[in-house]
C-alpha cells in the first residue's frame, strides 16, 4: 500500500511540530526524494528562525508595532495558493513583511543595533534615580562637581557640557561595568537630561544612536574605552541631537 501523498498543509503541520512520527517520517521522505521542494522547506525554515532571533533581540517593541506588523502579514497572506513554491513564497514575503517593518519603525536612524550595549540599562536606571531624587527632600542633590577629582579617581572622562547648561545633579552611580558618572542637567530650554559616563569597552558606535528602551529615550556612543548615554523624556531625535552636539564638541573636561 503506497503511502498517501504529501500535501502543502501537512508541511505546514510539520513546521508547526504538529504531526505523528509516522507522518513526519513520510513528510521528511517526501522532501528528500524532491530537492526543489527540500530547498523551498530549508528556506522557510531559515527565515523562521532568523524572525525568532529578531524577536529575541528586540527587547522594547511596542505592543502597537506588533500587532501593526501582524496585520501585514496577515493582509499578505490572504486569498488562495495554488502551487507549493507559491505557498512557500507568499509565507516567506509574509514573514518578510512583518520584519521589515518592525526594522523600520523600531530601529530607525543609522547604525541601530537590535540589542543596545548593557550599560544602556544602567543609564536609563541612573535617569530615573535622579529624576525621583529631584521630588524627595530627604535625598539631598549635589550640584557641585568636580571633573578633575572625577577623572583622577575612577578614570572617567567627562563630555564637555555646553555653558548655559546647569548641573543639577552629579553622582557616581555603581553599574555592571563598575563606577559610572551620572549627571542631571537642565538645558536652556528646561529639559531635563541624564549624561552618563563609565570606563568600558563596548560594542557601542563611534556616533550616537538613539532608541527608546526601557520608556526612556536615550543616545549611546563610544570613545576608546569610555562609554556614553544621554537620557531624557523627549523623543529619540531630540536626545540625539542633544548628543551629537556633546561629541562635535570632543575635547574633554
Amino acid at each position: 500500500m503506497h503511502p498517501e501523498p504529501v500535501t502543502e498543509s501537512e508541511i505546514q503541520a510539520y513546521l508547526d511540530g504538529e504531526l505523528d512520527l509516522r507522518r513526519r517520517l513520510e513528510v521528511e521522505s517526501h522532501l528528500a526524494a524532491n530537492p526543489d521542494a527540500a530547498h523551498v522547506f530549508m528556506e522557510d525554515l531559515r527565515l523562521r528562525t532568523s524572525l525568532r532571533l529578531l524577536d529575541a533581540d528586540l527587547e522594547d517593541v511596542p505592543p502597537d508595532m506588533r500587532a501593526a506588523a501582524a496585520r501585514l502579514s496577515a493582509r499578505m497572506s490572504e486569498g488562495p495558493v495554488r502551487s507549493f513554491r507559491n505557498l512557500w513564497g507568499g509565507r516567506m514575503m509574509q514573514g518578510l513583511a512583518a520584519a521589515a517593518l518592525l526594522m523600520i519603525v523600531v530601529l530607525p536612524g543609522r547604525d541601530v543595533q537590535a540589542r543596545p550595549p548593557a550599560y544602556v540599562g544602567d543609564a536609563v536606571a541612573a535617569y530615573r534615580t535622579g529624576l525621583l531624587r529631584a521630588t524627595m527632600a530627604s535625598q539631598i542633590e549635589a550640584p557641585v562637581f568636580d571633573a578633575g577629582e572625577i577623572q583622577r579617581n575612577t578614570h572617567i572622562r567627562v563630555p564637555r557640557l555646553p555653558d548655559k547648561w546647569v548641573i543639577t545633579d552629579a553622582q557616581i552611580f555603581p553599574s555592571n561595568e563598575g563606577p559610572a558618572l551620572q549627571l542631571m542637567v537642565r538645558t536652556p530650554n528646561a529639559q531635563r537630561l541624564s549624561i552618563f559616563a563609565v570606563r568600558a569597552d563596548s560594542n557601542a558606535p563611534d556616533e550616537p544612536t538613539a532608541v527608546r528602551h526601557e520608556g526612556a529615550s536615550v543616545a549611546y556612543w563610544s570613545e576608546g574605552d569610555m562609554s556614553y548615554a544621554v537620557t531624557g523624556g523627549e523623543a529619540p531625535a531630540a536626545v540625539d541631537t542633544v548628543a551629537e552636539d556633546l561629541v562635535d564638541d570632543d575635547d574633554a573636561v
